[in-house]
């Protein structure tokens, strides 16, 4: 098992207690999160004690007036966001009985009236029918706001009626930031998107190409270049195209452990073509990150030099180590990997309330047995979606003298990592926190900070046009 794999357990939620008081819920919280999570006492020492004591009073206080579940949630959300952006969360356990917000009560809404009152409309605007991910929704302006009523979901927990967004205007916005969105998650809970934007008339933007969605029945053709945008970022599957005689695409939407076998796969069918053509681009917007193992196969193509990589250690406490015992039962984890969880278990135990590194050095160092002629030049294409695994492995591919990066700076959620859970007394919540930190921290933080490209791809080219401009560049070394 790789030091650096980074998994997240999914726990089985219990049945939901009916007490519910949020100051006991914050308690818990801080309790908890102060003596477990790898990353706390950096953020503490890094904003300062009198900025986390100031915190912590406003969220006392806060949380006293919060007289429902949904109310609490957003609280405690608050409170975390003081120490970090990725690897940490919490989340609003629902059931059927649960009150939900008022935009998870379902709705009235005819579609056959909608659809007819769009068939009237001379131009297209953001009322529409549109798709993502599963999604049928329609569109509807009421008043200032714009409300996504569900229609059709492969979500089992969102029904039709429902409202899984409403874009709003800011205020004080200019351009795409103008309006913001209110955007129900999977669980209902809330999340904040900051900007709205269209890639055209059949394809709207939520946040920085955080979510794209697509027109139903549209009356306008998109441009080429447009649809192969909105493909490659929709797509969960690793993808392979020829872009010429002298450039090849490789599409990596993830490195989630469970999208491996695929990647392979499409590395395996195309790694001819790969090594006879001058220039590779390897496209990972939008990837959030998953398994080191996962981009395995793609480092001996793009390999110059040996492949430092910095370790990290593990905050050692009794519910942290109690991942290693689950670990050790699991399945579908190997023999090697059960003894490997065995033996840290162990070490883990001796060293209490201290931070262990369980493996025999700080610093990695992978070779291979050959430097390929071709490609000649690689360019990883990357956004602010980009966190990490995604990260983990940039930090490797610049390493390569054929390596370049394209794009905008990372997100930066690096340095804190392996997440895990654990459910508050009153299973009314979950936090999701972290079990490690890097020994890059200080030195060579991430975090906060992200990757810097080595090409800054600025607004004036649309993100529809950043395999052609990346393409152009690469070609004409």
């Amino acid at each position: 098992m790789k030091k650096h794999a980074l998994f997240t357990l999914i726990l089985p939620f219990t049945a939901i207690a009916n007490t519910f008081d949020c100051t006991t819920e914050f308690e818990w919280l801080k309790t908890t999160f102060e003596n477990n999570d790898a990353g706390f006492e950096y953020a503490v020492s890094t904003k300062g004690e009198t900025s986390y004591e100031s915190h912590n009073a406003k969220y006392r206080s806060a949380v006293k007036s919060s007289g429902s579940a949904t109310e609490c949630h957003q609280q405690l959300q608050g409170w975390l966001s003081f120490f970090r952006d990725g690897y940490i969360g919490i989340g609003l356990n629902t059931n059927d009985e649960d009150a939900q917000s008022d935009m998870s009560k379902i709705h009235e809404f005819n579609e056959l009236a909608f659809s007819k009152y769009l068939e009237t409309q001379k131009e297209e605007s953001w009322e529409g029918i549109w798709t993502f991910s599963g999604y049928k929704l329609a569109l509807k302006k009421e008043g200032n706001d714009y409300n996504a009523y569900v229609i059709e979901s492969s979500n089992t927990s969102w029904k039709k009626g429902q409202i899984k967004f409403t874009i709003y205007g800011n205020g004080n916005g200019n351009g795409n930031d103008k309006y913001k969105v209110n955007y129900y998650m999977a669980d209902h809970s809330l999340r904040t998107i900051d900007s709205v934007s269209s890639l055209d008339q059949n394809h709207l933007v939520l946040g920085k190409n955080w979510l794209t969605l697509s027109r139903l029945n549209a009356k306008t053709t998109s441009a080429p270049e447009v649809s192969q945008y909105v493909s490659l970022m929709a797509t969960r599957q690793p993808l392979f195209e020829v872009l010429s005689n002298k450039s090849v695409l490789l599409r990596v939407p993830s490195f989630d452990h469970s999208f491996k076998k695929d990647l392979d796969k499409v590395i395996k069918d195309n790694l001819d073509t790969i090594l006879k053509t001058e220039n590779l681009i390897i496209d990972i917007r939008g990837n959030g990150g998953g398994s080191d193992v996962s981009y395995e196969e793609i480092l001996p193509i793009i390999y110059t030099n040996p492949i430092r990589t910095i370790g990290l250690e593990f905050l050692s406490t009794t519910l942290n180590n109690s991942r290693m015992l689950q670990f050790i039962e699991d399945d579908n984890f190997s023999d090697e990997d059960k003894a490997w969880a065995k033996e840290s278990y162990k070490k883990l135990e001796n060293h209490l309330g201290e931070f262990v590194n369980l493996e025999e050095d700080m610093v990695t160092v992978e070779t291979f047995d050959r430097i390929h002629p071709l490609p000649r030049n690689v360019g990883v294409l990357i956004d602010n979606g980009n966190g990490s695994t995604a990260e983990q492995f940039l930090l490797a591919a610049k390493q390569s003298q054929k390596v370049k990066l394209f794009g905008v700076t990372t997100r930066g959620v690096l340095d804190i990592s392996n997440m895990y859970q654990t459910q508050s007394p009153s299973k009314r919540f979950t936090l999701y926190y972290s079990l490690s930190k890097s020994f890059r921290i200080p030195e060579m933080a991430i975090d906060s900070k992200g990757i810097q490209p080595d090409f800054y791809i600025d607004a004036n080219v649309p993100v529809v046009k950043w395999i052609e401009h990346t393409q152009k560049i690469l070609e004409a070394r």
